[in-house]
């Protein structure tokens, strides 16, 4: 051995194996675990029951009904119309329990529909404007004077004046 040198020394064994915890840690983990996952409970049952995705504003949803020209009168100004069954009459939005949500009455007079409106041209157009519709229902009943009521979605319930009545541009008159 030269002078200067440190005697070599062997390492220090090293184990491969984990120490196991004590039963002390292992309870603190496991109540940290069921704190843990009961805020994430929580947490997502009151994200799902508020859904900040979904909007609840209230809206004015646009019903057009049309009434064939044996079933309407002339109206009061050059291109207007009176349908004698829908003019007037009341149409009604329900929530999928039954609740009441907003109302709303058919216009007195209508449009006369051009021939833009295809198959429909020549018919009655009278509108009916349903004011402060609660929003985020998703699906919605409609009931148009006291008849049967369909399933709408909200999307549809929600399109402007315009294109409600754009629609019916596009639409066939049924056959049979």
């Amino acid at each position: 051995m030269i002078k200067d040198e440190e005697p070599k020394r062997e390492p220090a064994a090293v184990s491969l194996t984990k120490a196991a915890p004590d039963a002390r840690n292992r309870k603190q983990i496991a109540i940290r675990l069921a704190v843990g996952g009961a805020i994430a409970g929580v947490a997502s049952a009151v994200l799902l029951i508020w859904a900040p995705w979904v909007d609840r504003t209230p809206f004015t949803a646009y019903k057009i009904g049309l009434s064939a020209p044996e079933n309407s009168t002339p109206g009061s100004t050059p291109n207007s119309c009176v349908g004698t069954a829908s003019s007037g009459s009341e149409t009604v939005i329900y929530s999928e329990d039954g609740t009441r949500l907003a109302a709303g009455h058919a216009e007195m007079e209508g449009e006369v529909l051009g021939p833009e409106f295809g198959d429909w041209a020549g018919h009655c157009m009278i509108l009916t404007r349903i004011e402060n519709v609660p929003g985020g229902h998703g699906t919605y009943f409609v009931e148009w004077d006291g008849g049967t009521r369909y399933e709408d979605t909200e999307d549809h319930l929600r399109r402007s004046l315009e294109e409600s009545r754009e629609s019916w541009k596009k639409e066939k008159m049924p056959t049979g």
